[in-house]
């Protein structure tokens, strides 16, 4: 998910409600008592938000196609809806402010600031000619503008409704991939170093009961990558983060890719239950990963966390009983 295809499924629902409403519109002018003519510019807007959509799914037009829609609703459909359908008697400056709601969002660079200097300059200029020139606005009874307003001023909100709503629901999509981003190992889906780091921190001010870091280094896993390919090697990593979701990732356990193909563990617990878990983990691994590279293994140094006063401490602690682990593994 990236601003672009948010961008043009923002852009497709609006091009929805511009059909939608348009088809509305023309039945409400009608049970309006509005003749016939005012339809034109909703014919108009019904037949550039379809071809509009048609293109919106070629690559190759969609951006000429969604600049071409925006510029058509500024420089012909709102002057003609303004003068047409009774100036600033209606509802022109709802409309005003949802373009200018989109084009903000829908557009950059030179194009935006075009978009909404035109349609600040046309919105004061057809101002001016109501002011000046009042015999080129439609004038309609009373009666026809009234029932007009009750059927395009909540049309008007409703279609606002929807746009913003659809912002809303895009935006909090992209919050949470990333803050999914922001706490979770894309490969693996285990939590990421930064979340670890959290989760250690708090830790270790639990003084009142058992709390083990475990490092976790596979041995050789270079060989998987050059035998076998990085792809490979990827799903040998996520297979290892199942792994250590079966044996190690229960109840308030913290299981996260510290990086590469380092994984560590905040596990609450007792040592002697965490020694038969890891030893299940790495002959289950070992089972597995022999297919590719039979001296693939894991290495793995446990700390508790109440020896020590510090983070630093206990990674330095960590990183050295991790070393003589591997020392011995590859002996």
């Amino acid at each position: 998910m990236n601003q672009y295809d948010i961008k043009m499924r923002l852009y497709r629902s609006i091009l929805f409600v511009g059909a939608l409403l348009s088809v509305i519109c023309i039945i409400g002018n009608y049970l309006s008592s509005f003749p016939f003519w005012p339809n034109l510019k909703w014919i108009a807007l019904f037949l550039t938000t379809s071809v509009s959509y048609w293109f919106s799914k070629n690559e190759n037009y969609i951006k000429a196609f969604m600049f071409g829609f925006f510029f058509f609703l500024i420089w012909i459909f709102f002057p003609f809806a303004f003068l047409d359908s009774g100036g600033s008697n209606n509802n022109a400056i709802g409309y005003a402010f949802l373009l200018l709601i989109t084009v903000t969002y829908l557009f950059s660079g030179w194009k935006r600031f075009f978009l909404v200097f035109s349609l600040i300059g046309i919105f004061m200029i057809l101002h001016a000619v109501e002011f000046y020139f009042p015999q080129l606005i439609t004038v309609y009874p009373a009666h026809t503008q009234f029932t007009d307003r009750m059927i395009q001023i909540p049309l008007l909100l409703f279609a606002s409704f929807m746009i913003i709503l659809k912002f809303a629901w895009e935006y909090e999509a992209v919050n949470i991939k990333l803050d999914d981003y922001a706490k979770f190992d894309e490969l693996t889906g285990l939590y990421n170093r930064r979340m670890f780091n959290v989760e250690i921190e708090e830790a270790l001010r639990n003084r009142k009961e058992e709390i083990f870091l475990v490092l976790l280094d596979l041995d050789n896993f270079k060989k998987v990558n050059d035998r076998c390919g990085h792809i490979i090697g990827d799903e040998v990593l996520k297979k290892l983060g199942d792994y250590l979701r079966k044996f190690l990732g229960q109840d308030r356990n913290i299981v996260s890719r510290w990086g590469g193909d380092e994984f560590a563990i905040i596990y609450f617990g007792n040592r002697i239950t965490l020694m038969e878990k890891l030893t299940h983990l790495k002959k289950e691994f070992k089972d597995y990963v022999s297919f590719y590279e039979k001296t693939t293994g894991i290495s793995a140094s446990i700390i508790e966390l109440a020896l020590y006063e510090n983070v630093s401490q206990i990674l330095i602690a960590a990183d050295q009983e991790l070393y003589k682990e591997k020392s011995r593994n590859s002996k």
